[in-house]
């Protein structure tokens, strides 16, 4: 016998992406992300390839050689000794390593700061991926406002076109005033087909910008509150100056470059090398089958044909250039966070405005109605009266997702949009 079990509840829907889960998505499987790690392991390995420890070399060297004619040689014992072999392998085992070598305090700071900068690089690549997210995301907002706008706005135009038949079939209006009304229907309608096509482009940018499939279904959360528009933007200007990646990545660029300059000066110093060999060869009447050797070796380059000289000059140079754009990044970024700031506040001024113009264009819009419906008033009052009041949704729409981007710029430009963000570094135990 057949037993009915009992319906399983639904499971809880999935809770809309914050702002802040969109990016920690980005961070965890975006493009970009995989491409900037793939960037910093790069640049981890050619820093590694400087890094300044003992680093031996043991290098192992087979040959076989034929040759002739044969070479012999009579002993005392009247026993001929082979001097030339006419085959002869040998089998040589060389190790060498470095025991001094000057400028060594200088290749420890450079490859400090060359690792630094490419984890900075990386980081700076990551708030440029937040900087992404955080725009497609109040782009996916506004343009779904945008689609409940142009939805009122064909509720709107349906309501009147019944007001304006109602009026006619009552004989206070006249029939042409129906192709108007019909007009306006059809307009709104245009307008809702240009709104929902631009949420759904929104609805790809952003899913590309995260890493997800293009088609993938989202759900958002709203952005409740208002950011706080700071008295003026000097302090975030010196939080700036203090923590973007990009001046710490100039930087630490800067420090390699003065490192780069002792550097290029030690290359006419001496150094102290050891080297050690085993060989195993066809013995000779003069030739061991077994040798080894044990040497220490300075070298000093005293005549280098200036290279010394012409790689101090580029390293200066390099650090004059890195010195500069230092310079100009530290104004250029006071200059962004400044725009940013004075963009928020001209959003907030435009949204109160729009806010104001709203209510008085909604005011405005039922007196014109109820003008019409007692043959007080005309179609084209309506209509403007309408025009006004979606006038005044959509601009007071624009100035407060204008006032969410521009502070997700200002926090971008302040180096804080990864602020509470866990970012993996690699795998990679660095020492």
């Amino acid at each position: 016998m057949a037993v009915a079990c009992p319906a399983q509840p639904a499971g809880p829907a999935t809770a809309p992406l914050t702002v802040t889960d969109s990016v920690r998505e980005a961070l965890k499987s975006g493009p970009q992300v995989r491409a900037a790690r793939a960037v910093l392991e790069t640049s981890r390995i050619k820093a590694d390839r400087e890094k300044p420890v003992a680093r031996p070399t043991v290098t192992a060297i087979a040959s076989a050689t034929v040759q002739g004619p044969r070479v012999d040689f009579p002993r005392p014992d009247n026993q001929l000794a082979t001097v030339l072999p006419e085959g002869a392998a040998r089998l040589d085992l060389i190790f060498e390593q470095p025991l001094y070598r000057a400028g060594l305090k200088a290749a420890k700071e450079r490859y400090t700061a060359q690792l630094s900068a490419g984890e900075l690089d990386f980081r700076r690549t990551l708030s440029e991926v937040a900087l992404a997210v955080n725009k497609a995301y109040i782009d996916v907002l506004r343009a779904d406002a945008g689609v409940r706008s142009a939805t009122d706005g064909v509720d709107a135009a349906v309501r009147y076109q019944k007001l304006v038949e109602q009026q006619i079939t009552s004989g206070v209006a006249k029939p042409v005033d129906s192709n108007t009304a019909e007009a306006q229907v059809a307009e709104a309608q245009a307008g809702l087909t240009r709104a929902q096509g631009a949420a759904a482009l929104a609805r790809l940018n952003f899913n590309r910008t995260i890493g997800r499939s293009l088609t993938a279904p989202i759900a958002l959360a709203q952005i409740v509150a208002l950011p706080i528009i700071p008295a003026s933007a000097e302090e975030a200007i010196a939080r700036a100056v203090r923590s973007r990646p990009e001046i710490l990545l100039l930087e630490r660029n800067l420090e390699a470059a003065h490192a780069g300059i002792s550097l290029a000066r030690a290359q006419s110093q001496p150094s102290v090398n050891a080297r050690g060999q085993l060989t195993e060869q066809t013995p000779t009447a003069f030739q061991h089958e077994h040798y080894y050797a044990a040497t220490l070796e300075v070298r000093w380059p005293l005549i280098d044909g200036g290279k010394a000289r012409q790689d101090s000059r580029e390293a200066k140079a390099q650090t004059s250039r890195l010195q500069a754009l230092l310079d100009d990044a530290r104004q250029g970024i006071a200059l962004e966070v400044t725009q940013a700031w004075q963009k928020m506040r001209e959003a907030e001024s435009r949204m109160h405005l729009a806010q104001a113009q709203r209510k008085g264009a909604e005011a405005t819009e039922v007196v014109a109605e109820k003008a019409y419906e007692v043959g007080r008033g005309t179609v084209l009052e309506v209509q403007a009266s309408q025009r006004e009041v979606r006038s005044a949704q959509s601009a007071e729409i624009s100035a407060l997702y204008d006032l969410q981007a521009a502070f997700a710029d200002f926090e971008y430009g302040q180096g804080e949009l990864l602020n509470g963000i866990q970012v993996s570094m690699g795998t990679e135990s660095r020492p």
